[in-house]
């Protein structure tokens, strides 16, 4: 009776200190570290560039934010809404027009993001990062108001970037 008590404490042990082993993986923050850490007496060294380094962090995000960039902020993405301002293909101007609207709304909502995409051959203006629909909605009849000359503008669904 003793020796399966015995046998039950060690095995209850081992399966704690294999399941904090495996938590202590996760907390890597990118998959350079995970690569790097010594598994079995084998090591793995890779050799990049810094700028790799920080784009491969879990964690830490760069988000470009019509022509200025935040680095070292703290974001989650989640599934949300966007308000469209701009959608064209033209390739001789629609990069000009998408930065000129970005800045009107920047002029009047310094506060708001904004996001100037491209994705062949589109280039797409999107401000905002809204959790539901209404409130999108709410901000759309705002800028509607201060920008009648943009008729294109509609709330869109978006990966949107919350901060922690």
């Amino acid at each position: 009776m003793k020796r399966k008590n015995f046998l039950f404490v060690v095995l209850l042990l081992t399966t704690f200190c294999l399941s904090t082993h495996s938590q202590t993986q996760v907390a890597d923050t990118s998959i350079v570290q995970s690569l790097q850490r010594v598994t079995n007496g084998a090591r793995v060294r890779l050799f990049q560039d810094a700028r790799l380094v920080d784009r491969l962090a879990r964690r830490q995000g760069t988000v470009a934010l019509s022509g200025t960039t935040l680095k070292d902020q703290n974001y989650i993405t989640v599934r949300g809404y966007r308000i469209q301002v701009f959608s064209d293909n033209n390739q001789r101007r629609s990069k000009d027009e998408a930065n000129q609207k970005a800045a009107m709304i920047k002029g009047v909502d310094p506060g708001l993001a904004t996001y100037i995409t491209f994705t062949s051959p589109f280039w797409r203006l999107r401000v905002g990062d809204f959790r539901s629909f209404e409130e999108a909605n709410l901000k759309l009849i705002e800028l509607k108001s201060a920008f009648p000359q943009f008729h294109e503008m509609r709330v869109v669904k978006d990966v949107i970037r919350l901060p922690q």
